[in-house]
């Protein structure tokens, strides 16, 4: 019979199975290292063969010396070795463990870095403002905190890692999306380096409706902004995510041509793609808050603002005339310290701009005489009731802006605050028309200085609040043709159940002759409410609710991450590269958690400092 080859002796000694018998700790100092290999507790080596001829030859061959140890002598010997080789493990561990703890104090203070929108290289501030509070607070803990490795290119590196991590976690959302929905908002501009940078929100609901409101992705285009070009850049984006288009139900834009042009606009090839995909027609909006900006105009008396606009910038704009301004005013003890810039982009500019005018008029005037810059129209009465009028009409429309403002707000809501302001004009009007000046206090105090009812009370004015009204209803008739659909998701049990779609009305009856329901909807929130209806009892209707839920009324929230831009890639910080820019807005505007023990987990190598004062460690 044919002798077996060298590889054949291998594999017998694996199907052996051989195991590690407990007498070999006594005899040879040793213990079992795995299945299949023991450790010598004396020099530490490995013998990768678990057989006793084996142990016993390294022995022999090295410790033989250790024979002298007999009995219990040899028994506490081997109880020593031991504890040696535990400590000596426990070190490694800890070791480790200790590099996990830097590697994520480096994940943390770079996330709040990018949250706070501060420069990449403030890592190196912070790493030694913590070693000089160490110093005082915990010396005996300072090599720990000297271990924090926070330069600008670990910075760098730990940013990206956090955005990935998020961007993986809303890749997560969307594909749970099931039989939810949802919307996006669209809104360009250009940074200080001219790129175009377009910032592309989406609002997730799920049929459990779990809502969010997350960066889709910022794309930069560095040619023309055509209809097509944004329009590709959405496509791209959500292709990435491998977002099912059917589910899509609106697209809000801040109304340039190129988003809302019938045609080539962006929203309409964008339509058009989730049509031929079988989606629904998409809801399509311009943003609530530009529409109320845009009917604000109809405010302009450019007689008024011209003359405020030049004061203020008259006093703000030379140094020696602002400071000597201050100083007077503080000698009239006046209300107020300054007046304010007027600054057209801002949305409360205006009505902020104004009030403090009126407020520091007489001070303004005697100021501006003092100057040489005689202002007749501050002793006009006509133009003082002109401003006063303005002032009280633009404090109105601030109110409601503010009200418009704001994160994650439901459509059905902004539209409802919309609607409260044309009642109140109404209100307010025929309250002027009788010379009722209760919601007008800046006109009410002009009245009280003189006799000028019959200019704030002029037809004049009249026709102004008339115009406002219409301009008013003709801005907002988009969401006026959706108002019956937002009154459904609203107040469902208001509405006429033969009045709505036959698929709700068997459920809108059963809905409103429900105690139970009418309790929960009084005593929840109205997301809440609708998360707690039957799936199988009510499922038209909350489709119907998961789709209204999933529309953004405004642009909010891509204005506010523009100014977030603005910040980070600003004349100090030009360089800043847009994979980077993208990856810090993404953190700052996140409502979720990066995952930063899951990422420190995952690396291979945790790196401690690099410092120059310092020795490198590297785990």
């Amino acid at each position: 019979m044919e002798e077996p080859g060298p590889w054949r002796k291998n594999c017998f000694v694996s199907e052996e199975k051989r195991k590690f018998q407990e007498k070999w700790s006594n005899a040879y100092f040793v213990l079992p290292q795995g299945s299949d290999k023991v450790i010598c507790l004396i020099c530490k080596q490995v013998n990768a063969m678990l057989k006793e001829y084996n142990i016993k030859r390294h022995y022999d061959t090295n410790h033989k010396m250790y024979d002298k140890f007999m009995g219990k002598e040899r028994r506490t010997k081997l109880e020593q070795l031991q504890r040696g080789l535990t400590a000596q493990q426990s070190v490694f561990t800890n070791l480790a463990k200790s590099g996990e703890a830097v590697t994520q104090a480096s994940y943390v203070v770079a996330h709040e870095i990018a949250r706070r929108s501060k420069p990449f290289s403030d890592g190196e501030f912070v790493r030694d403002c913590i070693l000089k509070v160490a110093d005082i607070v915990c010396p005996e803990q300072k090599s720990k905190f000297r271990d924090i490795s926070l330069s600008n290119d670990t910075v760098t590196r730990r940013i990206e890692d956090l955005a990935n991590d998020l961007k993986e976690q809303l890749g997560l959302r969307v594909e749970g999306l099931g039989k939810g929905s949802f919307s996006i908002a669209l809104d360009e501009s250009t940074d200080i380096s001219d790129t175009a940078q377009l910032l592309i929100f989406i609002r997730t609901v799920t049929e459990d409706f779990e809502i969010g409101e997350e960066l889709l992705s910022m794309e930069s285009i560095k040619d023309r902004t055509r209809g097509i070009d944004i329009c590709d850049a959405v496509c791209r984006s959500l292709d990435a995510y491998n977002v099912e288009l059917t589910s899509m139900v609106g697209v809000t834009t801040d109304g340039a041509p190129a988003m809302v042009g019938r045609k080539a606009g962006a929203v309409s090839l964008l339509s058009d793609k989730v049509a031929n995909n079988g989606g629904e027609n998409l809801i399509k909006y311009h943003c609530i808050i530009h529409k109320e900006a845009l009917a604000a105009h109809t405010l302009e008396m450019k007689h008024v603002m011209d003359i405020v606009v030049k004061t203020v910038n008259f006093i703000k704009s030379r140094g020696l005339n602002h400071r000597q301004f201050k100083t007077f005013l503080v000698q009239s003890e006046a209300e107020f310290g300054d007046v304010i810039y007027f600054t057209a982009v801002r949305w409360l500019s205006r009505g902020a701009t104004l009030k403090r005018f009126f407020n520091l008029r007489k001070e303004i005037a005697e100021f501006m005489q003092s100057k040489g810059q005689d202002l007749p129209q501050l002793s006009d009465t006509e133009w003082l009731c002109d401003l006063a009028f303005l002032v009280d009409l633009n404090t109105f429309l601030s109110d409601l802006n503010v009200k418009l403002q704001g994160h994650g707000k439901l459509i059905s809501t902004l539209f409802e605050s919309v609607k409260a302001f044309q009642r109140k004009l109404q209100l307010v009007q025929g309250q002027l028309r009788e010379g009722d000046l209760t919601h007008f206090p800046a006109c009410k105090v002009l009245a009280g200085e003189c006799d000028v009812l019959h200019h704030l009370c002029s037809d004049k004015n009249h026709n102004l609040m008339e115009k406002l009204q219409e301009e008013f209803h003709h801005r907002f008739s988009d969401f006026s043709d959706h108002e019956k659909s937002f009154n459904l998701f609203q107040d469902p049990f208001t509405c006429a159940p033969e009045e709505e779609p036959a698929e709700m009305q068997f459920e809108l009856i059963d809905l409103q002759e429900s105690s139970e329901a009418r309790a929960a909807y009084r005593d929840k929130n109205l997301i809440e409410f609708y998360k707690g209806l039957s799936p199988s009892t009510y499922p038209a209707l909350r489709q119907h609710a998961i789709r209204m839920a999933s529309l953004f009324g405004s642009t909010y929230i891509c204005e506010k991450t523009f100014s977030t831009m603005a910040i980070n890639k600003s004349q100090l910080r030009s360089r800043l590269t847009d994979a980077h820019l993208h990856a810090v807005l993404r953190i700052a505007t996140t409502e979720m958690e990066p995952d930063i023990k899951g990422i420190v987990a995952n690396r291979r190598q945790h790196h401690k400092s690099h410092s120059k004062d310092y020795p490198v460690v590297l785990e």
